[in-house]
C-alpha cells in the first residue's frame, strides 16, 4: 500500500513539475506576404484607404485548432510569429497595391476597407484543413456600405506536422485576399 502510494505521489509530481518545452513560431508561406512592396510611381485608380485590420479575440499568437463548429481549442507550444490580423493585413494590403483601379491611400475622401479576421484556425474533422475566413464591408467616400460580407478560403494539410499547416494556411491566405480584391475592385468600378 505504502508503495502504491509513493509510486502515485511521484507519478503526480511528475505530471504537475513537467517541461512542456519551448514554444515553436510558424509563419505563413504567403506569396502576398512574400511578395516585396512596390516601389513604382504613384498609380492611378480610385483611392482606397484599408483601415487596421481586426482580428476575433481568440485568433492571438497561439495556434488555434478547430475539432467541429463548436469546439475550438489553442496549441501549448505552437505559435505563429505575429498576430493573424497582422498577416491578413499585409497581405491585403500587398494584394490590393497589385490591383487594377485601386490606389491605397491614407488620406480621406476614398472608399474604406475594413476588415475582421474570423477565423485563422487549423481544422482537424471533418477534413484537416486551414481555413481563414474575413468579415468585409466597403464604404464608398460618401460611406454608403457596397457591400458587408464574408469571405472563406480553406486549404487541405498535407501532414500531421505543423510546417505543413503553416504552408497551407499561407495558400488560404492569398486565396482569400485575392477573392477580396477582385471583389473589391468590382464594387469600386461598378457605376
Amino acid at each position: 500500500m505504502r508503495a502504491a502510494c509513493l509510486a502515485l505521489a511521484l507519478l503526480a509530481t511528475g505530471c504537475v513539475f513537467r517541461d512542456p518545452g519551448a514554444p515553436r513560431f510558424f509563419r505563413p508561406e504567403s506569396a502576398a506576404l512574400d511578395s516585396a512592396p512596390e516601389a513604382s510611381p504613384e498609380r492611378s485608380g480610385i483611392p482606397l484607404r484599408l483601415r487596421p485590420v481586426q482580428g476575433a479575440p481568440l485568433l492571438r499568437e497561439r495556434i488555434v485548432w478547430r475539432s467541429s463548429p463548436v469546439e475550438y481549442g489553442l496549441y501549448e507550444q505552437r505559435r505563429w510569429s505575429e498576430l493573424p490580423a497582422s498577416f491578413v493585413e499585409r497581405a491585403l494590403e500587398s494584394t490590393l497595391r497589385r490591383t487594377p483601379g485601386i490606389q491605397l491611400s491614407d488620406g480621406p475622401g476614398g472608399a474604406t476597407l475594413r476588415v475582421e479576421v474570423m477565423a485563422f484556425d487549423e481544422v482537424l474533422a471533418p477534413a484537416h484543413v486551414a481555413a481563414v475566413s474575413l468579415a468585409v464591408s466597403l464604404e464608398d467616400r460618401a460611406q454608403l456600405r457596397l457591400f458587408d460580407r464574408r469571405f472563406d478560403a480553406e486549404e487541405p494539410i498535407g501532414g500531421d506536422e505543423q510546417a505543413a499547416t503553416a504552408t497551407a494556411m499561407g495558400k488560404a491566405l492569398d486565396a482569400v485576399v485575392a477573392e477580396v480584391a477582385v471583389a473589391v475592385g468590382d464594387a469600386l468600378r461598378a457605376p
